[in-house]
């Protein structure tokens, strides 16, 4: 362990990292809400509990929440292509 750097450091580091992969996942271009970041974190938080938990109970309830806060989000939709994008 380096000065400064501790387990709860290193957690942190580790739900911000899948904070913003699911950012990157749910909203590449970003126009989330800030109930949307905060749904992010929080199943990020849930995550990396399950990632790194050893009871395996408690790595399915946390995996279970974390689905159930990212279900609560709306994907951004591509839009369609249009006719004359398709050669049509």
């Amino acid at each position: 362990m380096r000065r400064g750097h501790n387990p709860r450091t290193s957690n942190l580091i580790r739900i911000a990292a899948k904070a913003e992969m699911l950012r990157n996942e749910y909203f590449p271009r970003g126009g989330w809400t800030v109930m949307d970041a905060e749904r992010l974190r929080l199943a990020a938080k849930h995550y990396v509990t399950a990632e790194t938990c050893r009871d395996p109970i408690v790595a399915q309830r946390a995996t279970r929440v974390a689905e159930f806060l990212l279900s609560k989000i709306k994907r951004e939709e591509p839009p369609l292509p249009t006719l004359k994008e398709l050669g049509l």
